[in-house]
């Protein structure tokens, strides 16, 4: 198949997904949805390009699938949001956490693709 159809199917079954879980409650300021969404899509992709998946499936889940379902821009948006408001520290602790625990799923995901 096409690298772009299979870039275009999955990204929209990973937009759906993230769709879904972005509806998870906010834990103190936080929003959680998102949060999850980063570090496990950075897992998840880090076991694709560890691994040395075939091209299909690199289009298909990993920059299709992955890209539609990640949410940098939507982090990005709600940490301009807490600037905003003066929330100094739910903005910290969010990017504490999605850049920490981002980087923490590529490591896990290299480690377990070998």
């Amino acid at each position: 198949m096409e690298p772009v159809l299979l870039v275009g199917i999955g990204g929209g079954i990973g937009s759906i997904l993230r769709f879904e879980l972005s509806k998870i409650q906010a834990y103190r300021g936080v929003p959680s949805g998102t949060l999850l969404v980063n570090i496990i899509g950075s897992f998840a992709f880090a076991i694709i390009v560890f691994s040395h998946a075939p091209d299909d499936i690199l289009y298909l889940a990993g920059i299709g699938g992955l890209g539609g379902f990640t949410t940098f821009s939507t982090f990005s948006y709600e940490s301009f949001r807490m600037m905003e408001n003066h929330d100094y520290y739910t903005l910290g602790i969010n990017i504490l956490l999605n850049v920490a625990g981002s980087i923490v799923g590529v490591a896990l995901g290299s480690l377990i693709a070998g």
